[in-house]
């Protein structure tokens, strides 16, 4: 099915607490920022994608989590209301576009077994580094393809990973592989472009509280 730019664009916004209803375990989320590095990674994959994530819908604590892969830390998990709100610590909302896409052949309601299998390979990994190597090769690879050159070697994540990387090795420990692109690499725009990934919302973050007069 693929989520294009225009699909997105197409999509209302709406707050994280309705959204969160909607949120199971494995949904992926895609990002949009305006840095500079986020930009970059955006123009060279021709995407509105700079980062990729996913859910782990813990129900016995109420809690949803994101599971992703960040240049600043590597792989960690966090609450996604504080990714989208903003919390104490780091006050500021996410200040970007930011959607909720879902694989089409992830199960509904999805055996514990397999669950355990990707949140086990996600969790075994937190606290491993971003890699900044791998990264280096995906933007060789894209240079490369701009200049009509062909580059053949591919990824293959053991130590370190990006945040794509991340969510399709984690996908991968339960059985289902994210598409990546001809030369066998998988960025934030080719989860978008997964024929069997589809658009579940378009979010925001929550209204800030008004302040009491």
């Amino acid at each position: 099915m693929t989520v294009t730019t225009a699909e997105f664009e197409a999509l209302t916004p709406i707050p994280y607490s309705q959204a969160r209803a909607q949120m199971r375990t494995g949904d992926i989320l895609l990002f949009h920022s305006s840095g500079l590095g986020s930009a970059l990674i955006e123009y060279a994959t021709h995407s509105l994608w700079c980062h990729a994530g996913f859910v782990w819908n813990v129900e016995h604590i109420d809690r949803v989590l994101l599971l992703e892969s960040v240049d600043t830390y590597g792989v960690r998990s966090m609450s996604l209301s504080n990714k989208i709100n903003g919390s104490t610590a780091s006050p500021k909302p996410y200040p970007g576009k930011l959607l909720l896409a879902r694989h089409q052949d992830f199960p509904h309601p999805a055996p514990a077994a397999d669950v355990r299998k990707m949140t086990g390979f996600a969790i075994d990994r937190l606290g491993f580094p971003y890699s900044t190597e791998e990264l280096a090769r995906v933007a060789e690879r894209i240079a490369a393809g701009m200049a009509g050159i062909s580059v053949r070697s591919q990824l293959d994540p053991t130590r370190a990973y990006i945040c794509s990387e991340y969510v399709a090795k984690s996908y991968e420990a339960m059985g289902l592989t994210l598409a990546p692109d001809k030369a066998g690499y998988i960025a934030p725009a080719d989860i978008a472009n997964d024929p069997k990934v589809f658009a579940v919302c378009a979010i925001c973050p929550d209204p800030a509280p008004s302040a009491v007069a």
